[in-house]
Parts: C-alpha cells; structure tokens; sequence
C-alpha cells in the first residue's frame, strides 16, 4: 500500500488569538480526489491555505502541529519549494492581466527562473491546456492576453497554469463558485481528466 500524500496531525491554525481549526486530523491517499465538505466559514478555505503556507502571509496568524508531504514537514520546507510542490486554484479566476495566455500557463517556470526549451514550453502549454478542456478552444489565440478569455474560460487557464508545474497535489477551492452554468459545466466536464493524472490528490 502507497504512503499517504499527506498526513495533517494535530493541526491548529490562529488569525490572533481566534482559533479557527481545532486538532486537524487527516490523511489523504495518492491518486484520490478528496472532497473536503461544510457550512461557510467552518475553515475550509483556511486548511488548504495552510497546506499551502499562505495562511502564515497574514498578519498575526499562526499554527500549531504538522502537515507531511509524503515523509516531510512541510513547515520545514522552503514555502517556494512547497508551493511548486502544491499546485492551487481560487475561488475566482486570477490569470495574470498582462500575459498571454500562452505564458500564464507557463508563468511558475518564469517566475522560479527554471528555463526550459521552447519545445518543451510548447508541450507543457499544450499538455496543460488539453488537462483542462481549454486548448480546442485557445489553440489558436495563444498570444492574447489571458483576460481575453470569459469567465470560465479564465479558471479552466488557472487550472492548466497550476497543473503545468505538474504538481503533487491541486487544491481547488470552490473553482466553479463564481461562475455561470454554462462555464460550471465545462469545469465539471474537465474533472474527469484531473482525476486520472497520476500523482494528484484533489480538494474541492
């Protein structure tokens, strides 16, 4: 039986002196999507953010207990390194306004100074895109900016961009909140081929 892809102990997280998770326990296994389910504001967003070591970028938060990738803590690693490691997707789409949509899917390489071959740019980009049942519809508008697109068009970029760094995890955070029906639906379409990559556990 394959390790855990990550094991939550005992976990706490604080803005000040409110408590807002409270002895967190979980484990999640490879190769599973898991569905982290519950009122608004019970702290789903805050766990994920933590697993994502952007909760401790606000003021006056802290945590207590452990998360491991596989065998690490992850509050001992580099929060860089963990956030390659750690793909994420927000509630609402966030494409970089000022690239292409070429380059936001490619934008983790850039920004973490990994160069690669155009070739191989020109594979992720089209690997990324098909993951997320986006390329039949950009493939041929690859260099417009990235806020050309709609809506759901727009999440569907952010997903590829995170899935680009071909990451061990994808957390997504309510993807399809702030979309219409019809982009809900292409996003739900989608899934099916993000449940089927090898290494990646899914929250939703």
């Amino acid at each position: 039986m394959e390790s855990p892809v990550l094991t939550i102990e005992k976990f706490c997280a604080y803005f000040g002196e409110q408590n807002i998770l409270k002895n967190i326990n979980l484990s999640v296994e490879q190769k599973k999507a898991t569905a982290i389910m519950g009122p608004s504001g019970c702290g789903k967003t805050t766990l994920i953010r933590c697993i994502n070591r952007m909760h401790e970028l606000i003021a006056d938060a802290r945590v207590d207990g452990n998360i491991f990738l596989y065998e690490d803590n992850l509050y001992k690693m580099n929060p860089i390194f963990v956030r390659r490691k750690i793909g994420m997707v927000f509630q609402k789409p966030n494409p970089f306004p000022t690239m292409s949509i070429y380059n936001n899917v490619i934008a983790g390489y850039r920004l973490n100074g990994i160069k690669i071959a155009k070739g191989e740019k020109d594979r992720i980009v089209e690997e990324s895109l098909k993951k997320s049942a986006l390329w039949e519809e950009v493939k041929d508008n690859l260099h417009r900016r990235g806020t050309f697109l709609s809506g759901g068009q727009q999440q569907r970029l952010c997903i590829s961009r995170a899935l680009a760094m071909n990451p061990d995890i994808l957390l997504l955070d309510e993807p399809t909140s702030a979309l219409d029906p019809k982009a809900t639906s292409h996003i739900e379409e989608s899934r099916s081929s993000l449940w089927d990559l090898s290494k990646h556990s899914v929250y939703l």
